[in-house]
């Protein structure tokens, strides 16, 4: 699709256009009121791929507003999820057959698997991943990365193995586990993105609800990743009022001249890091 933007005698980098299989950004939902949701793609849609009604949020939620949610997402080609945490606790209740249910009938595009809190085996999780793909119907979008405790190198990349193997169709990859404090792990992004297929892989970025975790931060980890693995990596958990600060960074034109092949950079500035 293409649209007329404002200053077209301005050149900036060109993106994919939607329906994108790189550079996908998931927004994050703490449970937007429908009207400033509704605001907020028609606005911002064009660079909004996916959504995600985070943590359990779905579950407390009055069933009609879930529906309007989604319908608001569906009509702006932005696919949708809920949190990971959320099968988490139907599996861990013994109620995931009635959860992965709810999900495929409200009408969700992708159901999330992650094990942030649950402690189960890899077999187990290929397993729960592969029912809902093969009984349910569902697309199925693994997660992988722990909020408490941190898994080594080769035990994270086995773990997206798994969940590739079991039939997901992407991988978010935890926040917690590639961001922490002032630390990114810079030598299991670099394995993670040798192993597997971009397009495949979904960074997650830190969330300011975590403790410690700052908007400047988070705003340092998005154009550390882009520098760092291009305009099209795919990037999650970007709010609501993000969305057109992270689409400038990854077109490198954010304030910053760091990003190579960004608009500052094409235009003559030099790199400068910010």
């Amino acid at each position: 699709m293409n649209i007329e933007t404002a200053f077209s005698a301005i050149p900036l980098p060109a993106r994919q256009a939607k329906p994108r299989d790189r550079g996908i950004t998931m927004m994050i939902d703490w449970g937007l009121p429908v009207g400033l949701q509704t605001d907020a793609v028609e606005t911002a849609g064009l660079y909004i791929d996916m959504a995600k009604l985070a943590g359990s949020i779905a579950g407390i939620m009055p069933k009609s507003i879930v529906q309007k949610k989604l319908e608001v997402y569906r009509k702006n080609d932005i696919s949708t999820s809920q949190g990971g945490l959320f099968a988490e606790l139907a599996y861990l209740q013994g109620n995931i057959d009635p959860f992965l249910e709810e999900i495929a009938s409200l009408g969700f595009s992708a159901v999330e698997i992650s094990d942030n809190l649950l402690n189960w085996s890899l077999e187990e999780k290929k397993k729960t991943i592969r029912r809902a793909v093969d009984d349910f119907g569902l697309k199925v979008l693994g997660e992988v990365g722990k909020k408490e405790g941190v898994l080594d190198d080769d035990q994270f990349l086995a773990d997206v193995e798994i969940c590739f193997e079991a039939g997901a169709s992407k991988v978010f990859l935890e926040a917690y586990e590639l961001f922490s404090g002032d630390e990114i792990r810079s030598e299991l992004i670099a394995a993670i993105v040798e192993r597997f297929p971009m397009e495949d892989v979904i960074f997650e970025l830190p969330v300011v609800i975590l403790p410690g975790v700052s908007r400047e931060f988070k705003h340092k980890v998005t154009g550390w990743m882009v520098a760092e693995l291009g305009t099209e990596v795919n990037l999650a958990n970007v709010e609501w009022d993000e969305i057109w600060i992270t689409e400038m960074v990854r077109r490198g034109a954010g304030g910053e001249s760091s990003h190579a092949g960004g608009a500052y950079q094409l235009a003559g500035f030099e790199s400068v890091e910010s």
